[in-house]
């Protein structure tokens, strides 16, 4: 497993200038309006963006601060989703460097984090006791899906255990364009969520299973629909843990691709709709994946697309990711009702995204924020089309 470089983290950290355009900055032609999610809805103090944080990180590190849950708030009350990164004038990547800061510090206190490695480790998820109901959309798309096969659809454990309509509508997609594939009888979580919050032992142990059961699988080709599931799989198993896997594709990569081919017959959604689009951090920012589901979305008979004012490598994150879904819910909704609140002036009738993490805390946004606008999986759009 590779090791983290102490010389080179803390050369990393003392490279950040204090210039403080990670908080707020406006770059009209770089499509930037505001850069930290967490300071415009949160606090405001100096330890609620990059900046701050970077300050706490150096005196954890060098024993100025001791190692409490309280000192630890700043360091875990961030995203990674690396707007900061985008903009930063120094010569480091300040959203990956906060994730190593987590790493060495992962003995640290964090209730919320502990419990969830507990849960990964003990049941293959986060959320429920039992895996195997991650499984039970399967009996609901009306055909076969075997558990071996080249291609291998990875469902992850949000869109299998909490939007199984995200899952239903990837296997209409892939069934509609003739794919044969199949699912994990046994799919345990990808671990990206340790790796985000630090638990990275914990998260090679959950690799190993996974590469497994791929193996056992006959995968040749994995299909996922949690851009989450996407970096971790295609660029952290390789590159923390050295396990190589088959070629592995966010579906909206693989729809765009049956698209251009002519392989999928729209008939259409009955009626029009204006859409706009948010961008994921993982397909986006960490992959650079930003043409292919807005080329899903111009396909679909009756779409309009509109853009959000924030979009592409400077959108704002929905809010959940980097563990703050857990750690500070109410945190995550505050940035979520901020995101909604940009798309609704796009006078858009739907927010769509391309995962189902998003949705979820988007949706809560949409809730918090009194609003009626729909938020979508642009897989859910496609396969309502077919």
């Amino acid at each position: 497993m590779a090791e983290i470089n102490m010389d080179e983290l803390l050369e990393n950290l003392a490279q950040c200038r204090r210039c403080g355009i990670c908080r707020n900055a406006v770059y009209e032609d770089l499509g930037f309006n505001g850069v930290c999610p967490v300071w415009r809805n949160s606090s405001g103090f100096e330890t609620s963006f990059m900046r701050g944080r970077i300050q706490v990180a150096q005196a954890l590190l060098d024993g100025r601060l001791e190692k409490t849950a309280e000192n630890m708030e700043s360091i875990y009350t961030c995203m990674l989703c690396g707007n900061c990164t985008e903009i930063c004038p120094a010569e480091f990547d300040p959203a990956k460097t906060l994730e190593q800061v987590r790493e060495v510090l992962a003995e640290a206190p964090n209730d919320a984090r502990d419990d969830v490695v507990e849960r990964i480790l003990a049941h293959l998820n986060p959320y429920e006791d039992d895996n195997s109901i991650r499984r039970n959309w399967v009996e609901e798309v009306g055909f076969d899906v075997p558990t071996k096969a080249s291609i291998i659809y990875y469902t992850g454990c949000t869109a299998g255990m909490r939007l199984p309509t995200i899952a239903i509508s990837t296997a209409k997609i892939l069934k509609a364009a003739a794919q044969d594939f199949g699912v994990l009888e046994e799919e345990p979580c990808c671990g990206s969520v340790m790796i985000r919050t630090g638990k990275v032992e914990s998260a090679k142990e959950n690799a190993e299973r996974i590469k497994i059961a791929f193996d056992q699988a006959g995968a040749e080709r994995i299909v996922v629909s949690c851009p989450g599931c996407l970096n971790t799989l295609k660029t952290d198993f390789p590159e923390r843990f050295g396990i190589e896997l088959p070629e592995v594709i966010h579906i909206v990569e693989f729809a765009a691709e049956i698209i251009r081919n002519g392989d999928l017959d729209f008939r259409g959604l009955g009626e029009k709709r204006k859409v706009t689009y948010h961008d994921p951090c993982h397909l986006g920012r960490e992959l650079g994946i930003y043409e292919a589901p807005r080329e899903i979305l111009r396909a679909i008979p009756g779409i309009e697309l509109v853009e959000m004012e924030t979009k592409r490598a400077a959108a704002l994150c929905c809010g959940s990711g980097g563990g703050v879904r857990s750690y500070d819910p109410d945190l995550a909704k505050r940035i979520g009702a901020d995101r909604i609140r940009q798309a609704l002036e796009t006078g858009a009738d739907v927010l769509a995204t391309a995962c189902p993490f998003c949705v979820n805390n988007l949706e809560e946004g949409a809730r918090q924020e009194g609003s009626s606008i729909g938020v979508a999986d642009i897989v859910d759009l496609l396969a309502d089309s077919l």
